[in-house]
């Protein structure tokens, strides 16, 4: 079972000097290259946050950073160095369990937080994964709870977009818990058609950036178990099916798939 960590009302100081050292048995993120720079005012777009710009914040910038395909954003127990707001591309966070076991907890795609299990005891909690390109951009610990800052304005918003992804995260997981094995993937498409809408894309045709597998370790069944559900939902006519590409033909028999 899922577990969430509960962010503290306080937390120590982050030394200015912290720097991120992947030990990661996927390939490091370079931190050289491509420097790029987002302001607070994308932050605020990218994570449709609903409070205002404090005044004489608009000018604070933040760090940008590319990964490739299949390079590591985050590190289980990597020590915590700030959140991440993903701006391009889509990510898996998971965890692996002492047997081996892996479990995907979430997709993260534009506009999503990343980094907040960190906070709890100081060390990423998750592993996150690139799965396309990835452009993310960096909230310094020390921009968050250095003491005296002056502007506690980016702690409000980074509390509150880590709030809603653990609501999200939360109602997820009891979602794809309440029905059959089969109807789960129903109601993941449903949650994809609806990611994608929201960040301003067709929710009728769009491509899948996870594997069939990665759906099956989040939704808790196998792959067999995937692939016979997408067999099911074209066979019934309610989806159309061309490798990653999905093209919802009935969001209402979609909503309803029972098996």
């Amino acid at each position: 079972m899922m577990h969430v960590q509960a962010i503290p009302t306080t937390v120590p100081t982050v030394p200015a000097a912290a720097t991120w050292q992947p030990h990661s048995r996927h390939p490091a993120l370079k931190l050289e290259s491509d420097e790029r720079w987002s302001t607070l005012q994308e932050l605020h777009g990218l994570l449709q946050y609903e409070g205002h710009l404090q005044e004489g914040s608009e000018g604070e910038l933040f760090r940008r950073r590319r990964l490739k395909a299949g390079q590591s954003a985050l590190v289980m127990g990597q020590p915590f160095d700030g959140l991440y707001v993903v701006r391009l591309g889509t990510l898996k966070s998971l965890i692996t369990n002492a047997d081996g076991g892996m479990h995907v907890l979430s997709f993260p795609m534009k506009g999503n937080l990343l980094g907040f299990d960190g906070i709890y005891k100081y060390s990423y909690m998750s592993d996150v994964v690139a799965l396309t390109d990835c452009d993310l951009v960096r909230i310094p610990a020390s921009d968050l709870f250095t003491s005296g800052r002056g502007n506690n304005h980016l702690e409000h918003m980074a509390y509150w977009a880590s709030s809603r992804e653990i609501t999200q995260e939360q109602m997820a997981y009891s979602l794809t818990r309440s029905v059959k094995s089969e109807a789960r993937v129903a109601r993941f498409l449903q949650t994809m058609s609806q990611r994608f809408a929201d960040m301003g894309y067709s929710p009728n045709r769009f491509i899948l950036p996870m594997t069939r597998r990665d759906i099956g370790h989040h939704l808790s069944v196998t792959v067999e178990t995937v692939s016979r559900a997408f067999s099911a939902l074209v066979q019934e006519g309610i989806i159309a099916v061309d490798f990653r590409e999905i093209n919802i033909l009935s969001h209402e028999a979609l909503c309803n798939f029972e098996r």
